[in-house]
């Protein structure tokens, strides 16, 4: 981690880790070894000793994500750039999940895990700036309909969209509606069973494939690309993890 990222982090990191019993000199170190383990993929144990013990570390993971730290992560670096953004984008992706993903309590449903062709998957559920930089994420299972995270991504915290673009699996009534009292404008394509035919604006549709080209650079992080994690709770936050990595590197250190 640079300074330059360091210096946008340290102010809330400190914060929310200083009833942790952690020396805040540390916090540096230990969100380097949590980032660290989000790129690498690697298991916990297998954290090198610089970053000190591994327990410790993902005692501190487990904190910071049940806090709700990298929301709040996320929140800063969309106010600190996306003011006044209009056109968003949502969509989705397919991870497969290891075999040790599986077992937690509840059952798997909750955790956000799921069958389908491509055996246990889970399905993240993403919504970006006009850029490409994320805003949201949320994760279902793999088999759910692909607008399930769409309510869940349009109340998370962010700069309101005027434009939302989406691909024609996002077509339905209640999205159209939903953006509509939002005061925003839908470019969706329509399905081809649809009565009525809406046409879309090509041009600005054409800016969806930066939201893809975001799902190519989260997936650089391997806890992400693959499903280790057993509980929802942490598989997300190393999808906010990943998200705040590709804010850091288009924004923070080119700053």
């Amino acid at each position: 981690m640079s300074d330059a990222e360091w210096a946008c982090f340290e102010p809330l990191v400190t914060v929310r880790g200083a009833h942790s019993g952690r020396p805040a000199k540390d916090h540096r170190l230990v969100l380097d070894g949590i980032f660290r383990i989000a790129r690498t993929g690697a298991q916990w144990r297998d954290l090198h000793e610089h970053f000190g013990k591994w327990s410790s570390v993902y005692r501190q993971f487990r904190r910071w994500t049940l806090g709700g730290l990298w929301e709040l992560l996320l929140d800063a670096l969309n106010e600190t750039e996306a003011v006044g953004e209009t056109v968003q984008m949502i969509d989705w992706t397919i991870v497969r999940a290891h075999h040790c993903a599986a077992g937690a309590k509840r059952g798997t449903p909750r955790q956000g895990l799921g069958r389908s062709r491509g055996g246990i998957t889970t399905k993240i559920h993403l919504r970006t700036n006009g850029q490409g930089l994320p805003i949201a994420a949320e994760i279902t299972a793999g088999e759910v309909s692909d607008y399930s995270g769409f309510d869940p991504l349009m109340e998370a915290e962010g700069p309101e969209a005027k434009v939302l673009l989406a691909d024609r699996g996002y077509d339905s009534d209640h999205i159209r509606e939903t953006l509509r009292r939002r005061g925003a404008a839908s470019v969706i394509p329509t399905r081809r069973n649809r009565k009525i035919q809406i046409p879309v604006d090509g041009h600005i549709y054409a800016l969806r494939n930066r939201i893809e080209r975001c799902f190519n650079k989260l997936k650089n992080s391997r806890r992400l690309a693959t499903r280790y994690d057993k509980t929802a709770a942490s598989y997300l936050g190393f999808v906010q993890i990943a998200a705040i990595r590709v804010w850091t590197s288009a924004f923070v250190n080119r700053t």
